[in-house]
């Protein structure tokens, strides 16, 4: 039979009398204690004296306890400071061996890797065919450098810049393919006898009283320029408004004449050859910052009267 191992606490509190059958005692006499009522005087010392008698016995408890726990706490500290001095001596015998260990694992492991992406190295070259301006000039060991969503990413953004760069040449040849047929056109109205008009917002081709925008001609699609052309071709041109008289001459014809020589043409042609003899006159150039500024308002005003002239 295996014998109770005695507890030092216990042991302890018992030379002072502080046992579990003296707290059994205590809660024996002492619990069924009651003071009946204010009067009753020696219910109230009973209480009293039971209540001295159980606060020396917790205070000497306490008083045990507590110098047995400054030991404790002296032989734990010790325990402490003795652990912590053995394992940083052991811990660095280990790390010394560990980092040794560690070393040749990742040798180990980059070996493998290395050998598993040589053997994708043709793969990868195979890959870049295409794309070298992208890409550009890499080494064996710049193939291999990449594990495989890496080389995924530089694949997808070569494959993304050649593909803008496709589209950039489409997208130049479209335009010079405008270019060139917008130019095309622009001769074709030209040589029907068309021209050149700025309406203040754009470019027109106008020939009598037909007209086009520069724009039109731009986005017209095949099918549809040859009917323009049709039009051109048969668009009248005004006859030349005849010479106006000047202004010395006036004064020796009857007012009568000179209406008549107004009359000769219509309002319309009139005022539009005056519109295409006011956008010819070319401005006088300004020296200063304020004459500067009133002829670029004046000229505002003269687009607008072009315009208005025009309609």
């Amino acid at each position: 039979m295996t014998e109770k191992t005695e507890n030092p606490i216990t042991t302890e509190l018992a030379k002072q009398n502080v046992t579990e059958a003296v707290i059994a005692k205590l809660k024996k006499d002492y619990l069924p204690l009651k003071i009946n009522g204010i009067n009753d005087k020696e219910g109230y010392k009973k209480v009293h004296d039971a209540r001295i008698v159980c606060r020396d016995t917790r205070v000497l408890a306490e008083k045990i306890c507590k110098k047995g726990r400054e030991e404790a706490i002296k032989i734990q500290k010790e325990w402490l400071a003795k652990e912590k001095e053995v394992v940083n001596q052991v811990s660095e015998v280990e790390q010394y061996l560990k980092k040794q260990e560690d070393a040749i694992d990742t040798e180990i492991e980059n070996q493998k890797i290395r050998a598993e992406r040589l053997l994708k190295l043709p793969g990868r070259k195979e890959s870049v065919k295409g794309l070298e301006e992208f890409i550009g000039e890499l080494s064996d060991e710049q193939f291999m450098r990449f594990d495989d969503a890496h080389w995924t990413d530089i694949l997808l953004i070569a494959k993304g810049k050649k593909l803008d760069k496709q589209q950039k040449e489409i997208d130049d040849a479209n335009a010079k393919k405008l270019l060139g047929r917008t130019i095309s056109r622009e001769n074709e109205l030209i040589a029907l006898g068309a021209t050149l008009y700025s309406d203040g917002l754009g470019k027109v081709y106008r020939k009598g009283k037909t007209s086009v925008s520069e724009q039109t001609i731009r986005e017209c699609i095949d099918e549809g320029w040859p009917k323009i052309v049709e039009v051109f071709k048969n668009a009248v041109i005004p006859e030349p408004v005849k010479q106006y008289p000047s202004t010395s001459s006036q004064a020796f014809q009857p007012k009568e004449v000179i209406g008549n020589r107004y009359a000769e043409v219509s309002d319309e042609e009139n005022l539009f050859r005056l519109a295409s003899q006011i956008e010819n006159c070319i401005p006088v150039p300004m020296k200063t910052d304020e004459g500067k500024k009133v002829l670029a308002e004046a000229m505002k005003l003269i687009e607008q009267a072009i315009l208005i002239l025009r309609k």
